[in-house]
């Protein structure tokens, strides 16, 4: 564990992916003990050396810690968000920043992390710079590889911003076939909007749910919603007797119809042939922006240029020119 005095000169932190939930991460249901108070840092900060992809946490893939959070369709549509919220782990991570941008990739590794694949590359503004940190405002849509491997997989977000800096957020996902072509949002972003009462159908309005319950973590409490339709009663248990459990039940019942209007967006059938197999698109950049690096972004008044981004490309809004990285 690094001291408190490391981080006090650090200006502020960063973004991490919050939604699928991190390996690790805070609002991940199967992290146990002391989530990574690094996700909201760059790789390289504090004085430690880079730790690998995925923040080092590939090592939890097939354990209990390791288990998928989301389920994705091939071929179909999904999206990610970001947040620079507190991690809720001592108090290591302050309130974190988007660094008004930035370039982004997304990618999937099929063989446990040994190579990551890209699927969609953003050449600059992500996150996006005008959306703060709030992962309600910093959500990114893109299509599964429809040719991608079935089963459990690791889904990938990297990020470099002009300070020269690189971060990356892995999670588990499981990949289906086209015979199931909706993706099952189990743990969907957390935020603190206060929940609005009106327009609440009712549990009658709905069939009894057939998929196991959502599951939300949100102040220190455990709540569950059922997973496949709209209800007027989450349950949350709450290990400390002060916490106002009908206050974080409302907060619950705002984070699952947010979780079914996102479900309801992405249950679209989406067919294509990929211009380029899986197999063959181009690998992740990850080896960038840390002290030892073997490629380095221009940075300052440039927006990282992805050398190889794919055939998937979301062009940013031209504020900053894009300039490849030297290598």
């Amino acid at each position: 564990m690094f001291s408190l005095l490391a981080l006090a000169g650090i200006a502020h932190s960063h973004m991490h992916l919050q939604y699928p939930p991190t390996l690790k991460g805070d609002n991940n249901p199967y992290t146990k003990g002391d989530a990574d108070p690094l996700l909201n840092y760059p790789y390289g900060c504090c004085g430690k050396k880079a730790p690998g992809p995925c923040k080092g946490h590939l090592g939890l893939l097939d354990t209990d810690e390791g288990r998928p959070v989301a389920t994705w369709a091939a071929g179909q549509k999904a999206n990610f968000t970001l947040s620079g919220a507190v991690i809720k782990t001592p108090t290591f991570n302050p309130e974190g920043g988007n660094h008004y941008g930035g370039s982004c990739q997304a990618g999937f590794s099929v063989d446990k992390g040994k190579t990551f694949k890209v699927a969609t590359t953003w050449q600059g503004n992500c996150p996006l710079r005008h959306n703060g940190q709030d992962p309600s405002k910093q959500v990114f849509d893109f299509t599964v590889p429809a040719d991608i491997p079935t089963g459990d997989v690791v889904f990938a977000w990297t990020w470099v911003n002009r300070e020269k800096e690189f971060n990356m957020g892995c999670s588990s996902v499981t990949i289906t076939g086209d015979q199931d072509k909706t993706p099952r949002l189990s743990t969907p972003p957390t935020t603190t909007t206060t929940p609005s009462n009106s327009s609440k159908p009712t549990q009658t309005d709905y069939p009894t749910p057939t998929n196991p319950p959502a599951e939300y973590k949100l102040q220190g409490c455990s709540c569950q919603c059922p997973d496949d339709f709209w209800t007027s009663q989450c349950s949350c248990q709450c290990p400390i007797s002060t916490t106002k459990r009908h206050l974080v039940e409302r907060e619950a019942l705002q984070l699952h119809r947010r979780a079914l209007h996102n479900k309801a967006k992405l249950d679209v059938p989406l067919r294509r042939a990929e211009a380029v197999a899986f197999n063959a698109r181009p690998n992740m950049l990850l080896d960038i922006d840390f002290e030892s690096a073997s490629c380095h972004s221009q940075g300052k008044a440039t927006e990282l240029k992805f050398p190889n981004p794919g055939p998937d490309v979301v062009e940013g809004d031209g504020e900053y020119p894009l300039a490849e990285p030297s290598c």
